[in-house]
């Protein structure tokens, strides 16, 4: 959470260097798949994904492209796990991220609304539902008020 851009030396294959502590040796999370934040100081303006591995890489496009001049630190969830010797490893076969993946960063995007997404958050078929308030709320609502009224 809230990585600041300017520790990271960004060239075409940057690295997103982390620490589980300090003194702990640092993991490359260049080649993370997950869902990733874009900040102007504490206000998200971006939500975006990595499915192929290279989060180092979608960042580095972000200095690069419409964003450059927007952002300056950034967040990310991962899905790939790191191993003993602090390395990124595989997910099993049986976990196919491409398709979490799209549904979470849609998720986000819709429950942020961040100002530099183009579009809505795709992959997600959703239907929204307005609250309702409860019966028996409104009642007592109206008792109190009616309450109120009598005393005057």
């Amino acid at each position: 959470m809230f990585w600041r851009r300017a520790e990271v030396d960004w060239r075409a294959k940057p690295k997103i260097l982390g620490m589980q502590r300090l003194g702990a040796t640092p993991v490359n999370f260049f080649k993370q798949l997950g869902i990733y934040l874009l900040y102007d100081g504490r206000e998200v303006i971006y939500v975006g994904r990595t499915t192929e591995g290279q989060l180092g890489r979608r960042l580095y496009e972000h200095t690069r492209d419409r964003l450059s001049a927007r952002w300056d630190r950034f967040s990310w969830f991962g899905l790939l796990p790191v191993t003993e010797e602090g390395e990124i490893s595989a997910l099993p076969d049986s976990y196919i991220a491409a398709n979490h993946i799209p549904a979470l960063e849609a998720i986000l995007i819709e429950a942020l609304e961040p100002c530099q997404n183009r579009k809505r958050g795709d992959d997600l078929s959703e239907v929204e539902y307005l609250q309702k308030t409860d019966p028996e709320v409104e009642k007592k609502l109206k008792a109190a008020f009616e309450s109120t009224l009598d005393r005057q």
